[in-house]
């Protein structure tokens, strides 16, 4: 496969997950840990003046906060892509929990049960004055992973000299098979052989296609009607309004007219096929086994 694309530099620019289970632990731990050692070795805030034997243990609240605010956060958005702007929106939310937590942390463990309203927003400064140096660094390492792992991606891509990429576009593309599928700012492409089904997710799709003997997936920044258009074989239907399948790459059906699934080689989810587009699932089946 050929990727030509840009590093993202748009609020809008699609990536992977925002986050696996691992990444957001990992994050979590090392926000916590950064803010605490923050505030043990410059002890701002007035806490160089805080005279308390439980000083430092108290002090590492405020990480544990970070910490569980990270992680709180992550999981709501576990699901959302990774662009930058859902980056920021995690950074955002990550202050504004953390600041009411710190809040009625400060309140309950450090006042000693003194809940006042008006300091609420000079806690929200000086957990602020503490996010944003930490803050900043992990968004430019977020950022410098995600160009990293795009810029692996394109490798293969790079190795092509300018004349051969000019000899590509002038060949038939038909010929070749070629699909150029559009990505949002960049360009996915696959061999219309390759392609096994495609799932559609509201504006996006998962596309499953054949790469060096294994089944892989990637998430394209288009519709499932307009993909169907781009495809334009006489083998790849649309079998559910969710769905769009590659007949000559089906292995199995189970169920019957009132429900039936589709099954690939080399993967374990599934498609779906209506009950409209039964009828053509299974004449193509009879026929390619007669």
């Amino acid at each position: 496969m050929i990727f030509k694309s840009r590093i993202g530099k748009y609020p809008g620019c699609v990536n992977s997950r925002i986050a696996s289970m691992g990444e957001t632990l990992t994050y979590a731990l090392l926000l916590g840990l950064s803010s605490y050692l923050f505030l043990i070795v410059f002890q701002p805030f007035g806490t160089y003046n805080f005279d308390n034997a439980y000083k430092f243990w108290l002090l590492s609240g405020y990480g544990i906060i970070f910490a569980l605010a990270y992680t709180l956060v992550s999981i709501l958005l576990y699901k959302k892509q990774w662009t930058i702007g859902a980056e920021l929106l995690r950074i955002s939310l990550v202050y504004l929990l953390a600041s009411f937590l710190n809040f009625f942390y400060h309140s309950y463990m450090i006042n000693h049960g003194l809940l006042q309203w008006s300091n609420l927003p000079y806690i929200g400064l000086y957990t602020l004055s503490l996010y944003v140096p930490i803050g900043s660094i992990y968004f430019l390492l977020r950022i410098d992973m995600h160009r990293l792992q795009e810029t692996k991606n394109l490798a293969p891509a790079e190795k092509i000299s300018l004349v051969a990429q000019h000899e590509f576009k002038e060949i038939d593309n038909c010929c070749l098979n070629v699909v150029n599928i559009p990505n949002g700012n960049q360009t996915f492409t696959l061999l219309r052989n390759d392609f096994i089904f495609a799932k559609s997710m509201d504006n996006y799709c998962m596309i499953y296609y054949r790469k060096d003997d294994t089944v892989e997936k990637q998430m394209v920044r288009i519709t499932l009607a307009r993909l169907d258009q781009l495809l334009n074989t006489g083998t790849v239907v649309r079998c559910h309004r969710s769905y769009l399948v590659n007949l000559e790459k089906i292995i199995e059906k189970e169920g019957n007219t009132q429900g039936l699934l589709l099954r690939f080689a080399g993967t374990e989810d599934c498609a779906l096929v209506s009950r409209s587009a039964v009828g053509t699932v299974k004449s193509y089946l009879l026929k390619a086994r007669s």
